[in-house]
């Protein structure tokens, strides 16, 4: 015989419960929702490594994995409503001065690299509110580095040719094309076939985060001249793409880092230098030759002409050009002034670059 004490705890447990349900409705109904416990944060890397592999394209997924370890490093052990903005802020300045790991010249971190773990640590909470987590982006409103000047690369014609002949087969292609057209590295790899248009003389491009990135790009004779052999070797193999990946003819050519620093070092180029500098020298000297920022600007598939100044950095040569111009403009300006005058005072005596090296 069951109890009339067990009857009412079970009466208001459904009570209680009933009303926590229609408080959860009503709550629902006028647009409030519960949120979740905030999860530790190493916890929660783990989550957003596997949404991030499932939504993200795989080099955006395997810059958020590369990061993991410098972030949970720093930030382990905490809870994601414990990370304030103070602590990404002293997180970029003590990674600021650890060295890279593998760099033979004993490198500080770059601020490219910093800024690359702050994007992680952004959208993993981004991705914890979207999942209801009771908890505040720290990263918002902190300052990224700013890219120096320097670290935007033109190399010369000389360092170019040395390249070009030390380079394999795969990388002088891309290395080619991307010195005519001024296409992101990413952008060179996934081209495709059927985006080829050679009666145009174009190549569309259908990535990117912006309307102005995806764009069709003017092909000169020399990149129209290696599309139409790769896409020739390409059709052989029954890929899609005009640079197939070597183990899968059915995805694009993902990475070429080791054919290009083995290139830099046969053809003995001095510096850093990256893949992405062909696109600096492509901007640089189409800027040089004469072709309107706008113009440039579109082809770079930049939507402002602010974002494409910051890619055109004049070359030593250039400068020592310009240099020489002024130097000749002065001294007829001066010979000029002389012979006008026809007055012993004035000296016509002109020092030039030469001299004063």
């Amino acid at each position: 015989m069951v109890g009339r004490g067990f009857i009412n705890r079970n009466k208001t447990a459904a009570l209680r419960a009933e009303a926590k349900r229609r408080t959860d409705l009503q709550e629902r109904r006028a647009g409030f929702t519960k949120l979740k416990q905030a999860p530790k944060f190493e916890k929660f890397i783990d989550q957003f490594l596997e949404w991030s592999g499932q939504q993200h394209k795989l080099k955006t997924h395997a810059l958020h994995k590369w990061n993991y370890g410098t972030l949970k490093r720093l930030f382990g052990g905490n809870y994601l409503d414990e990370i304030t903005a103070e602590m990404v802020e002293n997180f970029k300045a003590a990674r600021k001065q650890e060295r890279r790991q593998k760099a033979k010249d004993a490198r500080l971190v770059s601020g490219t690299t910093v800024n690359r773990a702050l994007e992680t640590l952004k959208a993993m909470f981004y991705q914890a509110v979207r999942m209801g987590y009771f908890v505040k982006n720290p990263v918002v409103g902190v300052a990224m580095f700013k890219r120096p000047l320097d670290s935007m690369r033109v190399i010369s014609f000389e360092e170019q040719g040395s390249y070009i002949n030390q380079a394999s087969h795969l990388l002088r292609d891309i290395a080619e094309v991307m010195l005519d057209t001024g296409m992101r590295p990413e952008e060179v790899f996934r081209i495709k076939i059927e985006n080829v248009d050679f009666s145009q003389k174009t190549i569309f491009n259908p990535f990117g985060k912006t309307k102005a990135a995806r764009r069709s790009v003017p092909m000169t004779e020399n990149v129209c001249s290696i599309l139409k052999r790769r896409i020739k070797d390409a059709s052989q193999r029954a890929s899609p793409y005009v640079f197939p990946s070597p183990l899968n003819a059915q995805r694009p050519v993902g990475s070429v880092k080791r054919a290009r620093r083995a290139a830099a070092e046969r053809a003995k180029i001095k510096g850093h230098f990256r893949l992405y500098d062909l696109r600096h020298t492509f901007a640089t000297r189409t800027a040089a030759a004469g072709m309107s920022l706008p113009t440039l600007a579109a082809i770079l598939g930049h939507t402002t002409i602010q974002m494409t100044m910051r890619y055109v950095h004049p070359a030593a040569e250039e400068k020592r050009l310009g240099m020489n111009k002024f130097e000749q403009f002065r001294a007829e300006g001066i010979m000029n002034a002389a012979m006008a005058s026809g007055s012993r005072g004035v000296t016509t005596k002109v020092t030039t670059l030469e001299q004063v090296q």
